[in-house]
């Protein structure tokens, strides 16, 4: 059963491990974090909102059956719009959590009042790409750094 929990400082320690894989990063670039990295990123994170008030960041673990195997973000901007991220660590995916966790973090949104969804991702990233699509997002065209918008507005 997947479950989203909210991001914690002390979820570093255990999501060093799921984010651990280089290979993690052929499409979405870096390198796995430290362990010291990732605990500063989560401090950030947790703050919830950008120093300048502008943007607030909602992240969440995603749990199956009490273990970490990834996390959903959101950026929410003006309260009417999110762009939302998700990575599965590399032993999860292929089973359906990214989708899963996505729809919940869209649900989420929604009930917020969340008006327009976007994500950004690396054309050819075909797992994220079918993510984007299950969860109702289609392709706009529109490239951004190197990767493409998709999006979907809420029906009146």
């Amino acid at each position: 059963m997947i479950r989203l929990e909210p991001l914690r400082v002390a979820d570093a320690a255990e999501m060093v491990q799921v984010l651990g894989a280089p290979e993690l990063y052929s499409f979405i670039g870096g390198r796995p974090p430290t362990l010291g990295e990732l605990t500063e990123q989560y401090r950030r994170q947790v703050a919830g909102r950008s120093v300048d008030g502008r943007e607030e960041w909602l992240n969440w673990i995603v749990r199956v059956d009490g273990t970490a195997v990834g996390y959903v973000q959101a950026t929410v901007h003006e309260g009417a719009r999110a762009v939302v991220a998700w990575v599965i660590g590399v032993p999860w995916q292929g089973r359906g959590y990214a989708t899963g966790a996505a729809n919940e973090l869209v649900g989420l949104l929604r009930a917020r009042g969340v008006r327009r969804i976007e994500a950004y991702i690396v054309p050819g990233h075909v797992g994220s790409e079918r993510v984007a699509e299950r969860i109702g997002l289609t392709p706009t065209g529109q490239l951004s750094e190197g990767e493409q918008m998709w999006s979907a507005a809420a029906a009146d």
